[in-house]
């Protein structure tokens, strides 16, 4: 049986500058190693605490790796404080603005077991939290980014993942996730879509993609860009526009 990884965060309070708002979120991996974060939101964030925790989450998770390299949702449970974060991962919160900052729990982490919980008991000391990291939530919105060799920067859209999981007959999310993790950072060669497709998808994304594909597999990548990167949105085998 696989061991049950636990990150447990609560936002605490906040203080607000006018511009920014600065948001406390205590968090813990277990008995002894514990800490806390001051997430810097803009002031017109609807949500701050819980639009804090979903920001704290990727920050751990993602950044810092403290459940390990390239982790996903499967044997995690996630411990929040705002009911809000259980219903974003279910694609049920009203709160669109939740999904910038929690766009990971639909995706990477959509398998995660995710509790509501007001205990304080686990809170570190005060005097035990010396140094604690400042972590801008606004420039972790949107979409999750990996580094590729050939693409740069690319972000993977939930219907992407859903159809590489179809295409290759994962069994679960994170298995998708991570199988296309690995294959996106390998040899990928652009090609060109038929004239009739390409009509289609110019139509359908208002601007030409791209579309890469592994020289020995038949599957498809399609990227449209978004900002600073390459954003896949679908995933297709050759034969579906034959």
């Amino acid at each position: 049986m696989s061991r049950l990884d636990i990150l447990n965060v609560l936002a605490d309070r906040q203080c607000d500058d006018g511009c920014n708002a600065v948001v406390r979120v205590f968090w813990c991996t277990g008995k002894n190693r514990k800490g806390a974060l001051n997430i810097i939101l803009a002031s017109a964030c609807s949500d701050k605490l819980a639009a804090a925790e979903a920001v704290a989450i990727r920050y751990l998770l993602s950044d810092q790796k403290v459940h390990g390299n390239n982790r996903t949702g499967s044997n995690l449970r996630l411990i929040v404080s705002k009911g809000a974060l259980k219903k974003l991962s279910r694609q049920a919160t009203q709160k669109l603005e939740l999904y910038e900052y929690g766009y990971p729990l639909m995706t990477r982490y959509s398998e995660a077991e995710i509790l509501v919980s007001k205990d304080r008991s686990w809170l570190p000391d005060a005097g035990n939290l010396l140094d604690i990291p400042c972590v801008d939530g606004e420039s972790m919105k949107g979409i999750e980014k990996m580094e590729t060799c050939h693409l740069g920067a690319i972000g993977v859209s939930r219907h992407a993942l859903e159809r590489y999981g179809q295409c290759c007959g994962t069994l679960d999310l994170n298995a998708s996730w991570q199988n296309l993790n690995r294959r996106l950072k390998g040899r990928l060669d652009n090609i060109a879509l038929p004239y009739k497709v390409l009509l289609h998808k110019l139509s359908k994304y208002g601007e030409a993609p791209e579309i890469w594909k592994h020289p020995d597999n038949p599957l498809h990548f399609l990227f449209v860009s978004q900002g600073d990167c390459k954003v896949l949105v679908t995933v297709f085998n050759r034969k579906d526009f034959l």
